[in-house]
């Protein structure tokens, strides 16, 4: 379809052409446009793959957040028709609308939150999920911290949940992020049932990580480098402490002969987007990157839930004493599909419903 075909599309045959691709897509040509793609069947990949197509279609760029914050075509159309370029939304919910209210930090950057119907759909229909992604340029100056992360996303809690008790979830930088929420809705005179962290790739907390890092930086204050400089090198340092303490783990994985299913190697076209997406995001990853490595977390009371997948997580257990701990050898940093997440989205279940 060439460019001025794609901008004379009607509402009504781009609808059709939605739906179409929803039918195919889904191997379903009972689907209608209010039927929700995930419901019927559809996970991540597939989102991405038709995201592709929606773009090759409306010669429009859009966040690969956008299926999963519409779901069904009636839905998709009306954003794909207001806008040129959409951003990704802060907050979604997802779910029915009678659940119990989760605050997850899905902390992802190219897939938006892709999975977090996934894991909705696994937590059952108890639950509605209040999604909310990192924070994006788009929104304005970024935070410079884990704390003011959370502090920024506070009144998103509040709009969707006036009052506690307050469940957090929070994944990759976005389980920080959760911790931080619940220490200022504690502060608040609030009430936090309970949090869970899946999957942090911190190194700050560790002592051993703070005693290199201020080794580092007193031998590089010796030989009289910059303060820029020096924060360069710490990154660096960061970096290479996250990388071998994944090695460790699966070495560990190897000695103790945990069930891991296998990994293609081969990269799946379409998921050359994100890949795409990814290097143009690398100042984004470098200030969050800067932001994880001045956080020190403070102890909080609250039960915790920490499920450790590709990094580490027992320093945690200097933060807050009571942490429940699931260690997966050999885990994928994305647990929800079919090895894990059923098995992580059950613990979940019960350690919030204790």
């Amino acid at each position: 379809m060439t460019s001025n075909e794609q901008a004379n599309l009607s509402d009504v045959a781009l609808e059709k052409e939605l739906l179409g691709m929803w039918r195919r897509e889904l191997k379903d040509d009972n689907l209608t446009i209010d039927d929700d793609f995930f419901e019927c069947g559809g996970d991540s990949l597939l989102a991405i793959k038709l995201l592709l197509e929606i773009e090759q279609l409306t010669g429009k760029t859009f966040p690969p957040s956008i299926i999963f914050e519409t779901g069904t075509v009636r839905q998709l159309l009306e954003r794909v028709i207001k806008t040129d370029k959409a951003q990704p939304q802060v907050s979604v919910l997802v779910g029915p609308e009678q659940g119990k209210i989760i605050h997850f930090f899905h902390g992802r950057f190219t897939r938006g939150g892709v999975t977090v119907k996934v894991f909705s759909k696994m937590l059952g229909t108890d639950y509605r999920i209040h999604a909310m992604s990192p924070h994006f340029p788009h929104e304005g100056k970024l935070p410079n911290s884990i704390e003011d992360m959370a502090k920024e996303r506070l009144q998103k809690i509040l709009e969707a949940q006036p009052k506690g008790p307050y469940v957090l979830v929070g994944q990759c930088n976005g389980a920080l992020v959760a911790f931080e929420a619940a220490r200022i809705l504690v502060s608040m005179g609030e009430e936090v049932k309970a949090v869970v962290m899946v999957d942090p790739g911190i190194m700050s907390v560790r002592r051993s990580a703070q005693f290199i890092f201020m080794a580092a930086d007193f031998f590089m204050r010796l030989m009289v480098i910059q303060k820029n400089q020096r924060r360069k090198h710490l990154l660096w340092v960061s970096i290479k402490l996250a990388r071998t303490d994944r090695w460790w783990r699966r070495a560990l994985f190897f000695f103790r002969k945990k069930a891991s299913p296998k990994r293609s190697s081969k990269k799946k076209p379409h998921l050359q987007k994100l890949s795409h997406e990814w290097k143009e995001l690398q100042n984004l990853k470098q200030h969050y990157n800067n932001a994880l490595l001045d956080y020190k977390p403070l102890s909080l009371n609250v039960p915790l839930l920490y499920i450790a997948l590709r990094f580490s997580g027992y320093a945690w257990r200097r933060i807050t004493k009571d942490t429940v701990f699931i260690n997966i050898f050999r885990g994928r940093h994305n647990p929800w599909g079919e090895t894990y997440g059923p098995y992580l989205a059950n613990k979940i279940r019960e350690f919030i419903n204790f």
